[in-house]
């Protein structure tokens, strides 16, 4: 099955400390920030982000599915969790609502295209984006435009700020992850979260959820570190 390929390409084939697990059937839909991802996980120095999933339709507003099914508490603690690492800090215009990444994305026909252009304006009324937008007054940031103006490291520079907004579900979709993290924690065989002939979501999902009751959403969470990439442009990157 998929999970024990999985383990024996992690325990036999992999040497570098981070890996990018693809599907067969799951493809890139437009570039997508990989390298800047594996900086914003190096660069971690409490090591939270562990796992960070690239978004696919289903899950491209997880906050506002996390908000149809837990409290208010529960809501502001995970806004609270939600990471915007300097490393995603990223200029050019490639990423945002207007940036050039989001355009690459191709329609097979008219009504696929508005289907697109639907998504997009839902997932501008959505909580996912009404809550980056909330950030980005916070500090100070435009948001009215694809790059919003701001400070990336110490220059000063046209650059846009991608998100990585906490789940509790570990998606098989394309992600990118610690090597250690599969091989010492997740593939562990006292923890027995990936059964024989099973998706790795499939056991280790419900575990991540038995988790944070058990200890809470901070502590639960960051036992799996597991995190969804967005550019804020109300695309997904893979399908």
């Amino acid at each position: 099955g998929y999970g024990f390929a999985l383990r024996h390409a992690l325990l036999h084939c992999i040497n570098t400390p981070y890996v990018c697990v693809i599907q067969h059937d799951r493809t890139f839909m437009r570039p997508a920030p990989v390298a800047e991802v594996v900086d914003a996980m190096r660069n971690d120095p409490t090591e939270k982000i562990k796992y960070v999933g690239m978004s696919m339709k289903s899950n491209l507003m997880y906050y506002d599915i996390f908000g149809g099914k837990y409290g208010k508490k529960a809501i502001d603690e995970l806004r609270s969790m939600i990471l915007r690492p300097e490393s995603l800090c990223i200029g050019g215009g490639v990423y945002g609502p207007n940036g050039s990444s989001s355009r690459h994305m191709t329609a097979d026909s008219k009504k696929v295209r508005q289907n697109l252009e639907s998504l997009v304006e839902t997932y501008r009324g959505s909580m996912q984006h009404i809550t980056y937008k909330e950030w980005l007054q916070s500090v100070g940031r435009s948001t009215t435009a694809g790059d919003s103006g701001g400070r990336c490291g110490n220059v000063h520079q046209n650059c846009h700020q991608l998100s990585l907004t906490p789940t509790l579900f570990w998606y098989d979709n394309t992600h990118i992850v610690q090597t250690s993290h599969y091989r010492d924690f997740v593939f562990d065989p006292k923890h027995k979260m990936v059964a024989r002939g099973g998706f790795v979501e499939d056991k280790l999902s419900p575990a991540m959820i038995r988790n944070v009751e058990r200890f809470g959403l901070r502590e639960g969470h960051g036992r799996f570190g597991c995190y969804l990439l967005d550019d804020n442009s109300g695309m997904f990157f893979t399908g």
